[in-house]
């Protein structure tokens, strides 16, 4: 997995996060994205170790390289939820 931290993340995503009241929550390994009135979504590590490593998001387990990439697309589950 590559290495994030809040630092490297555009500020436009920073900006959609804030504007949709979604709070990220992290323990261990597991990220869960909170919204009222919307389905929480949890995002875990897959493939560790592997070349296929990455993550997946939500019930439907969808895999995504980063964790930048999970949050957009919890948020868009979130949205149509």
């Amino acid at each position: 997995m590559r290495s994030e931290s809040t630092t490297g993340m555009e500020s436009d995503l920073l900006e959609k996060i804030w504007a949709s009241n979604t709070t990220i929550r992290s323990k261990l390994t597991t990220t869960r994205l909170e919204n009222v009135g919307s389905p929480t979504i949890e995002i875990r590590p897959r493939d560790i170790g592997t070349d296929t490593q990455g993550f997946s998001v939500g019930e439907a387990q969808i895999p995504v390289q980063t964790l930048k990439e999970g949050i957009v697309v919890g948020m868009e589950i979130q949205a149509r939820g």
